[in-house]
Formats: structure tokens, C-alpha cells, sequence
């Protein structure tokens, strides 16, 4: 005996996922899009889909990420190379274009300075200790203790990072 046919509309299915391009100029392009310094927006805009979908192929497919992880180096590679070769370079007074070389690095990849770099991390303690005495207000205080005239003493703040 067969079972008999329900009659039930069909469950409708999502679009179907848009994969990343197979062929291998697709990791090309983000290398080289990368390396000219856009962004993952730019970069979803330059291939004609979304930045989500593009993170999407790169979570999935190794080979991408790897490409824009290169094109990223090569960026970063190639503004240090210019700022190394600018102040080698005794001959040109070129300050504006490092400013704008150092300021790429610092806002793209994440350079920071001496000191700039660990001050997130420093823990900084302030102590109060009582202004000088007068040798008479000294053996006063060490005598009877602390008074209310010990309080009127002027305070100097010490600060250490």
C-alpha cells in the first residue's frame, strides 16, 4: 500500500548563497586593491558585493584572506620603505611628506610611539605628603601626635607613572 500524496504548499527557500568567485584573479584583486590602500568596504564595492559577504569568503577561503593580509603588507611595506628612504635622504627637506607617511602608518596599522604605546597599560598612584616642618612643629607633632594645626600644613602631591 502507498501512503497517499499530501497536498501542502512548498517551503519557500532562501536566495541561495552567492560563493566567492573560484578563479584565482579574485585573490589577485584583493591583493592588489589591498595594497593600494582600500579598506574591506572598497574592496566588496571595487569586486560589486557587500563588505558581509566579502568577510564571509575570506573566513571561508584561506587563499583570500591570505591574499589581503598580503596586499596589506605590501602597503605597510611600502610606506616604511618610503619613510626609511626619506630620512636617509639628507639632501630633500621633505617634512610634509613624512608627516603624511607616519601619520598613514600610525591610522592604518596601528603604529605608535615610544612611550605612547604603553601608557594604556600603566597604572598611576598619587601620594599626599605633608610640606615641611619647622623643627619646633616636628618634635610638637612626634610628642603629642597629630593636631589639628598638622592639617594646616601645606601638602605636596607626588605623581608617579
Amino acid at each position: 500500500m502507498t501512503t497517499p500524496r499530501v497536498n501542502r504548499p512548498y517551503r519557500k527557500t532562501g536566495r541561495k548563497r552567492k560563493d566567492a568567485p573560484a578563479n584565482i584573479s579574485t585573490a589577485r584583486s584583493i591583493e592588489v586593491l589591498a595594497a593600494s590602500g582600500l579598506k574591506i568596504i572598497g574592496i566588496a564595492k571595487a569586486l560589486k558585493t557587500s563588505k558581509e559577504r566579502l568577510r564571509r569568503w575570506m573566513d571561508e577561503d584561506p587563499e583570500l584572506l591570505e591574499a589581503f593580509e598580503r596586499g596589506l603588507a605590501s602597503a605597510e611595506f611600502e610606506m616604511y620603505n618610503f619613510l626609511y628612504r626619506t630620512v636617509k635622504n639628507h639632501k630633500e627637506e621633505t617634512r610634509d611628506r613624512i608627516a603624511a607617511a607616519t601619520f598613514l602608518l600610525r591610522a592604518r596599522f596601528g603604529w605608535r610611539e615610544g612611550a605612547e604605546a604603553t601608557e594604556a597599560n600603566k597604572v598611576s598612584i598619587t601620594f599626599t605628603l605633608p610640606g615641611a616642618l619647622k623643627p619646633e612643629e616636628f618634635s610638637k607633632v612626634i610628642e603629642h601626635g597629630p593636631s589639628a594645626d598638622a592639617e594646616s600644613v601645606p601638602r605636596k602631591a607626588l605623581t608617579r607613572s
